[in-house]
């Protein structure tokens, strides 16, 4: 082999060597980098899965009171329906009692006036001869 190509071949060779390690230098500075930022990511996820877990459990609890008062808001509402429904039969049943009551008076008062006018026409009346 010739010397100058044994030369050329030495010198890629440093070349090659020389710009290789910086090279590796960056990976591995850039590879501890990125251990520093999986680490950190590590850390802020954890974090980030108790804080989520802490608002599932908030919410859970929030959806049970949440059910328990719209549970007791239905027999509420629905007691106060079949109140609204006895209040209506009452007020039939007064209305009704009130209509028949009045009734009764008018006719007792139809009748006392009758009794009192038959008694005046009797009194006013000559007897006949």
């Amino acid at each position: 082999m010739p010397i100058a190509l044994e030369i050329t071949l030495i010198l890629v060779l440093v070349a090659l060597a020389v710009g290789l390690v910086p090279l590796l230098f960056q990976l591995r500075q850039t590879a501890q980098g990125l251990d520093q930022f999986l680490l950190s990511t590590k850390k802020d996820l954890s974090q980030i899965a108790e804080d989520v877990h802490a608002s599932r459990l908030r919410m859970d609890n929030l959806a049970s009171t949440l059910q328990q008062t719209l549970c007791e808001f239905s027999v509420f509402a629905k007691t106060v329906g079949e109140l609204g429904s006895r209040v209506k039969e009452l007020q039939a049943e007064y209305r009704n009692s009130l209509e028949a009551t009045s009734r009764i008076v008018g006719s007792a008062i139809g009748g006392i006036s009758a009794v009192l006018t038959f008694l005046k026409n009797r009194q006013t009346n000559p007897a006949p001869e």
